[in-house]
């Protein structure tokens, strides 16, 4: 078995007694697991479930951050910070910041601002407004697609400052649906990992994308479109190291686990994270002319993962409330 999927599910084990009362929903679990595994963190479960704890007991009454929020949360902070509790104030605090900016209520603000937190960029205020102008951009191409969703990829792309952002993820959007990507927020979602890429060679990206989708296509994991996201992680890769045999074998370990046989998207997701987090290690990949775009697929891979997960879980607590 691949050593990263044994550690991931050694790290799911560890950390399944602990939570999974406290959850709605196992891929929770799978995805806080998945955060220190992508990070190569080891979790110390204590330390994790104190700092979980203190984003609740701070939060407000009614936030997001109450609920299941603050186990993903807490796994960032942990991976990311180097005293995670110490900054919790300082994640409300950025909240209000997006908040007064006219960002909407609501845990992908808090996803936002923990993007934003966790980059130590200093010029908080830029940051926020140009995420703004991204979003409303966005919104003005794609009125219906766009929702508070957007916000963490906003803000992504925001911290990332490529010049005449929206007509490049438009470029990418048009294109890859002129290459047989269906339109909608999932292909939305995938242009917008695009752009973090290298902006010289959008063609080469546009190219890796089709490319990857085919492939996908041909396997038995098929190209639908929720993989969108996931497929331009891979895009995002050196196009000599992408292995769809790769991705599809790590799949199969995944699927072999009790917990994980009916979690199949969850899985092509941890898949496809796990077989870029295992490139990048790799010296040969990570030279310093590929350091943006290394960063971007990181990056990706986390505001990927959370950002599914939060509608997962809100689609499920609508469902439950009806």
């Amino acid at each position: 078995m691949n050593n990263t999927v044994q550690s991931y599910l050694n790290t799911y084990e560890a950390l399944k007694p602990h939570i999974k009362w406290k959850v709605s929903d196992k891929r929770i679990i799978m995805m806080v697991a998945a955060i220190y595994i992508l990070n190569d963190e080891e979790i110390q479960i204590d330390r994790f479930l104190s700092l979980a704890e203190k984003i609740k007991s701070q939060s407000p009454l009614f936030s997001p951050l109450r609920s299941h929020a603050r186990y993903t949360t807490a796994a960032v902070f942990d991976v990311k910070l180097e005293n995670p509790a110490e900054e919790i104030q300082s994640l409300l605090d950025l909240y209000e910041r997006f908040r007064s900016l006219r960002f909407g209520s609501g845990i992908y603000t808090y996803h936002a601002a923990t993007i934003l937190l966790t980059s130590g960029h200093e010029d908080i205020e830029a940051i926020i407004r140009k995420a703004k102008e991204i979003y409303n951009g966005m919104k003005q191409e794609h009125t219906f697609l766009t929702s508070s969703s957007d916000y963490p990829l906003a803000t992504l792309l925001a911290l990332d400052n490529k010049p005449d952002i929206i007509n490049h993820i438009e470029g990418f959007y048009r294109e890859l649906n002129n290459n047989g990507f269906r339109k909608g927020n999932d292909l939305q979602f995938l242009s917008h990992i695009l752009a973090l890429g290298d902006k010289e060679k959008s063609t080469n990206l546009i190219s890796h994308a089709v490319q990857v989708f085919d492939a996908f296509a041909r396997s038995k994991l098929r190209a639908k479109p929720i993989y969108y996201p996931v497929m331009g992680m891979l895009a995002l890769l050196p196009q000599k190291e992408f292995s769809m045999d790769a991705v599809v074998a790590l799949y199969d370990e995944l699927n072999e686990h009790k917990d994980f046989k009916w979690q199949k998207d969850m899985n092509v997701m941890l898949a496809s994270s796990i077989f870029v987090s295992g490139k990048l290690e790799q010296e040969h990949v990570a030279e310093t002319s590929l350091n943006t775009i290394l960063e971007a697929i990181l990056e990706a891979q986390q505001v990927v993962m959370i950002t599914t997960m939060a509608a997962v879980t809100a689609a499920n607590t609508s469902s439950n409330s009806n």
